[in-house]
């Protein structure tokens, strides 16, 4: 019997868009629909824009929400705003976020509290994900100072939590990353234990 296909959706860096452009984006991933498409989100959506300045993000909330994404990375500019917004705009989304490479030194959890690493049941699959950055990321956090978290290098990071992942039943990874390309590629050189990179943060389409 020939395996079922998974449509998978990603997008990213979607926080200053013309008018009327999000909602014909929903209106295109919505043609989708029956193919049942697993829609994942690369990061930065909250900020920067000018919208964004008064709202803090909120109006992108319902944008992620209607597109029906599954799944996020933080980006950079998702913390421009501090983590008690963040973590106010995390709470309003209906999906959960990734951080699988920065620990905040004051809780020791992921930083944003993020997920590490989140699994999903797909038609006949179990698919693993993970949220990875670079560590150049961190200079781009206007919110943070670096003496604040612990970076764990990202193929480190993909190697373990990618077998982990495995080794828990996951028959597919897939890494969402908010860095630069170049890094994506040495991420996909180094680190067989992840199937499908989706990347952001580089504003490629």
């Amino acid at each position: 019997m020939p395996s079922e296909k998974i449509t998978i959706l990603h997008y990213n860096d979607v926080y200053n868009v013309d008018q009327g452009r999000a909602a014909r984006f929903v209106t295109a991933i919505k043609q989708h629909g029956e193919e049942s498409p697993l829609i994942l989100f690369s990061g930065d959506a909250l900020s920067p824009s000018m919208l964004s300045t008064l709202t803090m993000g909120a109006q992108m909330v319902p944008v992620l929400n209607a597109i029906g994404t599954h799944c996020a990375v933080f980006g950079n500019h998702d913390f421009d705003f501090g983590l008690e917004v963040l973590s106010e705009r995390v709470a309003e989304t209906n999906f959960p976020w990734l951080m699988s490479n920065v620990i905040d030194n004051e809780t020791g959890r992921a930083l944003g509290d993020g997920k590490v690493t989140h699994a999903i049941d797909w038609k006949s699959k179990r698919i693993g994900l993970i949220g990875l950055v670079e560590k150049e990321w961190l200079d781009t956090l206007a919110t943070i100072n670096v003496d604040e978290v612990t970076f764990i290098d990202y193929i480190e990071a993909g190697r373990k939590l990618g077998a982990q992942l495995k080794q828990e039943g996951c028959d597919l990874v897939i890494a969402l990353t908010h860095m630069r390309m170049p890094n994506d590629i040495k991420l996909a050189e180094n680190c067989e234990e992840i199937d499908i990179i989706l990347g952001g943060h580089d504003h490629i389409y």
